[in-house]
């Protein structure tokens, strides 16, 4: 992977590890970005730093069958299968992610992503 990959994915990673924090969802998430998660469909920046406000943090993340593509200088596409767990009571999570990153000034900042909740079969 490239270094521009490597820290698209480190973002990637705390946005399960603090899915809890307004701050971070306010500051990484691209103006004018989209999250689109079922059942709520597409949510713009400002709704998904308020839902932030009351999610939940996500451990054991395991991302599988990842593809990390380098677009351009300026934009990293992220695409692969989760397992996490809610860190408050252990309730798993699975899907299917797919993530744009764009670059800015100071870093790199999600333009927009899609979560498919799935279940695993023999779970």
């Amino acid at each position: 992977m490239s270094t521009a990959t490597d820290e698209a994915l480190a973002v990637e990673r705390r946005f399960w590890a603090e899915a809890n924090s307004p701050d971070f969802f306010r500051a990484a998430i691209a103006d004018g970005g989209v999250t689109v998660i079922e059942p709520m469909g597409a949510i713009p920046k400002e709704m998904a730093v308020q839902a932030a406000g009351q999610g939940e943090n996500w451990v054991d993340l395991e991302m599988s069958d990842l593809v990390a593509n380098e677009v351009t200088a300026d934009c990293v596409v992220l695409a692969y299968h989760a397992r996490a767990r809610r860190a408050s009571d252990g309730t798993p999570y699975r899907g299917s992610i797919a993530s744009v990153y764009v670059r800015a000034a100071d870093g790199w900042r999600m333009a927009m992503t899609c979560h498919q909740p799935w279940a695993w079969p023999g779970e």
